[in-house]
């Protein structure tokens, strides 16, 4: 049975610190690209996924270039678009819209960004792309460079779990969860918070 193995991994820290979510002009810090060096050392997957959003997209880039393997850049794996709440902490959030921050923890499936994406538009956008790309690098080795939000979609989708759920479970910046996904496009989730990946 062909088996894809696909290693999501979720890009290191910004920037700028304690933002709820960050703009996708918002660059890694020096800290953020040693998290990512860190967890792709000694690693070489057959291709490399990447958020357009610059936290992931340029050091998708340079791997890419730095190991010679091929990069797409893919955007329906962006972050869920908040709306206004880009570029705000969460306590600027909190402050101002209180009953929305904590239907997007309590209620997630009914919630709607401010000016931006709900949540239901976001797990169709980023489950369909993961139909998509399984199929189309079926039974190579995957890097796909994303962000928290992608991650707890894929998450749920693969584990028959809601998206709430995967809110106890702790995505650190530049860590990372291995999928595999087999010919009947079921996938198992066997590493849940990678520091660092092996090929």
């Amino acid at each position: 049975m062909s088996v894809t193995q696909i290693d999501v991994l979720r890009h290191g820290q910004v920037l700028t610190p304690n933002l709820f979510c960050a703009p996708s002009t918002e660059a890694l810090s020096q800290v953020g690209w040693q998290q990512l060096t860190t967890a792709t050392r000694d690693y070489r997957p057959d291709q490399i996924l990447s958020s357009p959003s610059a936290r992931c997209a340029e050091f998708a880039q340079k791997f890419s270039a730095k190991a010679a393997i091929p990069l797409q850049i893919e955007a329906r794996i962006q972050e869920m678009n908040f709306g206004n709440w880009i570029g705000k902490t969460s306590q600027a959030i909190w402050a101002t819209d209180q009953v929305g921050l904590q239907q997007l923890w309590s209620d997630p499936l009914s919630f709607t960004a401010p000016q931006g994406e709900s949540m239901q538009a976001f797990i169709e956008r980023v489950t369909k792309a993961w139909a998509d790309l399984t199929q189309l690098y079926a039974g190579q080795r995957v890097l796909l460079i994303t962000h928290g939000g992608v991650i707890r979609v894929l998450l749920a989708y693969s584990l028959g779990i809601g998206y709430a759920q995967t809110l106890r479970f702790e995505l650190a910046y530049g860590q990372a969860v291995r999928f595999r996904v087999y010919a009947d496009a079921t996938s198992s989730v066997y590493g849940l918070g990678l520091e660092q990946l092996k090929s």
